[in-house]
């Protein structure tokens, strides 16, 4: 049975040229990205001018520290991040209940309450007291320390921030006055350190793990967003055949499993041309952003200009994604073939739907473990290979054994599913009426 039949080829051509002269088409492949990068402007626009406004209002934020332990020095951080700050002596002998009660009658917009304890070990510490003593009480002063804020109305996240961070550097600078440290930069101090993971390959390949850890989820999303867009594109243009007046005529000029094979492959290249100009747009947008921001990717690390691409990793995970999609798509027209009506074309895609949905979540455990047993023979398994085995090819050194037999099996897989898909529509999609139920479907398979 050669499946490149003239007659198949006529279907495709059909199907292909159908949707891509509509106007839903035209809408969704062009409209799409410019509403996403659209979207996605805006948003920043939003976010920065938020920022802006939130910098531009002046607030007044009072400093209640009873032990007078940071409050000198937290008013200077804030004071540097040009935010008002004033020691607020009137709140400092209130409770927080007090203080709440007279913030509204105050002057202050925001007042940061530092409990008495935060300062008292280091106030009452003796003179003889060591440098280590010294500075094991100022950490427990940290774990003592509860400091409430204050405010009259809403707190940007963005004044939030600078004060937490301010708080965080006061207090650094606190604890290394009570040691007798004077000149030292806390943000020296509280600068974190970052390192990448790379996993060495047994040919000597380097990958950057979080990267690919990353690619591997958008790569799960990306297929489980097109198979949940086509597949019901499928299974719509089944039910489309089955509810026109010349499926009959169709049926009679060639046989049904043609029919079908034309309308998935049909369907699956409308999704190509659609994925490709988005793709297109996308990958654009992503390398003026990446040239934009190669200064700032440079400082963390990661040297765009020379960043290793798996061509031959990439190469085999579109033979998964391709054989998969050819999985599903046969299940869906299967399901597609049952129904005689949309209202039960939900209910017919939701075991399938489910299929797909079972391995997008297996991916999330297999990127953090890719080579634990269960993620092995789980991505061996046909209907969870294209995703699982995809992630693993990306983080892990995968054995030519382990995805060639993936590979294997998937075909078989797809030829399988296509031969009970091919039964069904053989004998649903002549049949009108109620959807059709499980025993039903077991006689199509047996004897149709």
């Amino acid at each position: 049975m050669n499946p490149l039949t003239p007659k198949v080829a006529a279907v495709v051509r059909r199907e292909f040229m159908l949707r891509v002269k509509s106007k839903w088409f035209l809408l969704s492949t062009l409209g799409l990205p410019v509403l996403i990068l659209g979207l996605m402007v805006l948003a920043g626009f939003l976010v920065v001018r938020g920022a802006t406004d939130a910098g531009e209002t002046r607030r007044v934020i009072g400093i209640a520290d009873p032990a007078d332990f940071i409050g000198d020095l937290l008013v200077e951080e804030l004071v540097a991040d040009s935010i008002d700050a004033v020691r607020a002596t009137d709140m400092e002998g209130l409770s927080i209940d007090e203080a709440r009660a007279r913030l509204l009658s105050s002057t202050y917009d925001l007042l940061l309450m530092i409990p008495r304890v935060a300062g008292t070990r280091a106030a009452v510490m003796p003179d003889s007291a060591s440098g280590e003593s010294a500075a094991e009480a100022a950490g427990q002063d940290a774990e003592d320390r509860e400091t409430t804020l204050l405010a009259r109305d809403n707190v940007p996240s963005v004044v939030e921030s600078s004060i937490r961070s301010a708080l965080q550097r006061a207090s650094v600078r606190a604890r290394l006055r009570s040691v007798g440290v004077q000149s030292v930069d806390p943000g020296a101090l509280l600068r974190r350190m970052s390192f990448d993971v790379v996993n060495v390959t047994e040919s000597g390949e380097a990958r950057s793990q979080d990267l690919y850890r990353g690619l591997s989820l958008g790569i799960a999303f990306f297929f489980y967003f097109v198979l949940l867009i086509y597949g019901q594109m499928v299974v719509r243009a089944i039910l489309e055949e089955k509810q026109s007046d010349i499926v009959e005529v169709m049926v009679s000029s060639l046989r049904p499993w043609e029919l079908m094979l034309g309308k998935i492959v049909g369907v699956g290249a409308v999704g190509i041309a659609q994925m490709a100009v988005w793709s297109s747009v996308f990958a654009i947008g992503a390398i003026y952003g990446l040239t934009a921001g190669a200064s700032a990717l440079a400082e963390a690390g990661i040297d765009i200009a020379n960043l290793p691409i798996p061509w031959g990793t990439l190469a085999l995970v579109l033979v998964f994604l391709v054989l998969g999609y050819l999985l599903y798509a046969g299940m869906f027209a299967g399901a597609g073939a049952t129904i005689s009506n949309e209202h039960d074309a939900q209910q017919a895609m939701l075991p399938v739907m489910m299929l797909i949905i079972l391995p997008f979540m297996a991916v999330q455990g297999v990127i953090q473990n890719p080579n634990a047993g269960w993620a092995v023979v789980v991505s061996i398994i046909p209907f969870f290979s294209p995703l699982v085995m995809t992630a693993r090819l990306f983080i892990a050194s995968v054995p030519v054994w382990q995805w060639l037999a993936a590979v294997v099996l998937l075909a078989l897989s797809v030829l399988g599913v296509a031969w009970v898909a091919g039964r069904i529509y053989r004998v649903g999609i002549l049949i009108k009426g109620q959807r059709a139920n499980l025993p039903q479907v077991v006689r199509w398979i047996r004897h149709g």
